[in-house]
């Protein structure tokens, strides 16, 4: 994709950590701040990683595979996201109001995280994706935000993504926080290409983990509403007129929220030499911890 002529975007930080530009500091502190219920269920996410999937996985197991139910409003709005709720908003208020069990989805850092949540209050299921398809996905995504920077070329991007100079900052360091507690009895670290392999397992141990006991039957109808190819045509998870586009962060002419939703894309982008020492970086950075990923 050819760069767009987009102007210089600000952006803000947060103890260090790029934000985009329509999220707010402030914001963060708030999120910390969180009153948590125990049975709050948040997924977790860098961006680009599956989040709109599991929303769609989730909610729609929360009621027992009725899309009637999950398609009537946008899945931001059944599942919203927390960085958007700042200050007094009504997101805020009416989120604070809704029964329980409340549904929410985040890009934080474990250690930005809502600090009961970490301390074991709730329940988060964190979602990681190989960098390398995530990459690919991010780089396309800031074409389409209007709060995210154009990249002149794929070539600075990926500079750009190992070293953290992209939203959220570092991947490896977002991933790594939450790995590092992946054991945590309130804690289920999921991989996208697992979900890829076999969605009905998946979905199974996000059932079992919520403590949500449904049927078989449910079971097969998530399995089928979440597929890919559902959720592009869908509006409610596509977001082609959700609030993101009125607001004008979103430009749906210059790309789509759902993209491709494969494994292994990445091959179609990184050259040769791109590729080994992108897989030299990251296999400093993630080599101790054993966290490892599937690229095919």
């Amino acid at each position: 994709m050819a760069a767009a002529s987009k102007s210089h975007v600000e952006r803000h930080t947060y103890k260090g950590v790029p934000l985009v530009a329509h999220i707010k500091p402030e914001a963060m502190d708030i999120i910390r701040d969180l009153d948590v219920r125990d049975d709050d269920v948040f997924i977790v996410t860098y961006p680009k990683s599956g989040t709109s999937w599991l929303q769609r996985i989730v909610s729609l197991l929360r009621f027992g595979g009725d899309v009637e139910k999950t398609d009537q409003t946008e899945i931001d709005v059944i599942v919203p996201f927390l960085e958007e709720m700042c200050g007094e908003s009504a997101t805020l208020r009416e989120m604070r109001e809704a029964q329980s069990p409340r549904m929410m989805k985040t890009h934080t850092r474990f250690d930005q995280a809502p600090l009961q949540l970490t301390q074991g209050k709730g329940k988060a299921i964190y979602v990681a994706r190989n960098p390398k398809d995530l990459a690919v996905s991010f780089y396309h995504f800031h074409f389409m935000v209007n709060t995210l920077q154009t990249p002149t070329s794929f070539e600075e991007f990926l500079q750009n993504f190992i070293h953290g100079e992209v939203s959220r900052g570092a991947w490896h360091e977002h991933v790594l926080g939450w790995w590092q507690h992946k054991d945590d009895s309130n804690v289920l670290f999921l991989r996208y290409e697992d979900i890829q392999k076999n969605t009905r397992k998946q979905v199974e141990k996000v059932s079992e983990f919520l403590q949500w006991h449904v049927t078989p039957e449910v079971i097969d109808k998530v399995v089928e509403h979440s597929k890919f190819s559902k959720m592009a045509t869908n509006p409610a998870t596509n977001k082609v007129e959700g609030k993101e586009v009125k607001a004008g962060i979103f430009d749906t002419s210059r790309g789509t929220f759902l993209r491709k939703g494969v494994v292994g894309d990445w091959t179609s982008h990184f050259s040769d030499e791109q590729s080994q020492w992108f897989d030299t970086f990251y296999r400093e950075k993630l080599g101790p911890s054993g966290l490892k990923f599937d690229f095919e």
